[in-house]
């Protein structure tokens, strides 16, 4: 939805922007996008821009989603969900704020600020981000903070088994983590490719969360084809469908379809397979004014 400076291949610059604020449309009007996936209540994201500067107010779902990072649940809240299609629950917000420095036909540098707010915990968190585009390549790297709850739960680490000791209130959850990720990629007429790295860092596992995105998009006519992969290593469990049990594996494939398609300047509509990480198949709707 709209131009972005980085991450070019990815679905939507909502879904680029709430990972890294420079990724924010600049395009002159308001923008207002919808996903939905049956049995779950649809995500919104509004963008705006003065053609300089551009805003994103995002209800979030990109955590446990194929785009975004990989936030702690239980065994046994995890697999629940999965048994039941739906999708990580996350009362999170997200605002991005991002302003083109400079821009020719050959070199372009945007850089944002963004602030996530967790109703669930009543926090709110800062991150910033940057973007560049050189010729036919681009790139992207941001830092944000956030912060998850896990409630009412007796969570035991799902490498030890033991208890965890940390931050509990009234048997909850709580901890604050940080996220770093840095894209690359280029464009050659109307093919995208790009290649991502998102890294969080939790007291609730040993070691750091790590995902690798590669993504491409193809334009054709009022078409859009966009394909990625998805590699994951963290201590989170892996659901197979058909199991009676989760996979204790680091090491998670998945992969990503979409097609969209433009009915004229002002609509795009799309259907999505596992955007949200449930084999599932979900639909947006995108509006420009």
């Amino acid at each position: 939805m709209g131009r972005r400076s980085s991450a070019q291949s990815l679905p939507s610059t909502s879904t680029a922007a709430q990972f890294n604020p420079a990724n924010v449309s600049h395009d002159r009007g308001l923008g207002v996008e919808a996903m939905y996936q049956p049995g779950n209540n649809p995500s919104l994201s509004f963008v705006t821009g003065t053609g300089k500067v551009g805003a994103a107010l995002v209800s979030s779902k990109i955590e446990n989603a194929f785009f975004g990072n990989s936030v702690p649940e239980t065994e046994d809240m995890y697999f629940d969900r999965r048994e039941e299609d739906q999708q990580y629950k996350s009362d999170k917000y997200t605002f991005a704020l991002g302003a083109g420095l400079f821009k020719n036909r050959h070199f372009g540098l945007d850089v944002g600020l963004m602030g996530k707010y967790n109703s669930e915990t009543k926090h709110a968190h800062p991150g910033a981000g940057l973007s560049m585009r050189l010729w036919i390549f681009t790139l992207g790297g941001a830092y944000y903070q956030d912060d998850f709850r896990l409630k009412n739960t007796d969570a035991t680490n799902p490498r030890t088994d033991e208890l965890y000791s940390v931050e509990w209130e009234d048997q909850d959850y709580q901890e604050r983590f940080s996220v770093q990720n840095f894209f690359v990629g280029m464009k050659v007429k109307s093919l995208f490719l790009d290649a991502g790295v998102i890294k969080s860092n939790y007291k609730f596992y040993e070691d750091d969360t790590v995902i690798k995105i590669y993504s491409a998009s193809y334009i054709w006519r009022n078409f859009m084809l966009n394909v990625a992969q998805r590699l994951e290593t963290s201590d989170s469990w892996r659901y197979e469908s058909g199991e009676d049990d989760l996979i204790d594996e680091r090491e998670k494939k998945e992969t990503y379809g979409g097609l969209q398609y433009s009915f004229n300047k002002h609509f795009v509509a799309g259907i999505h397979y596992n955007y949200y990480l449930l084999r599932e198949y979900a639909l947006s709707l995108a509006a420009f004014f």
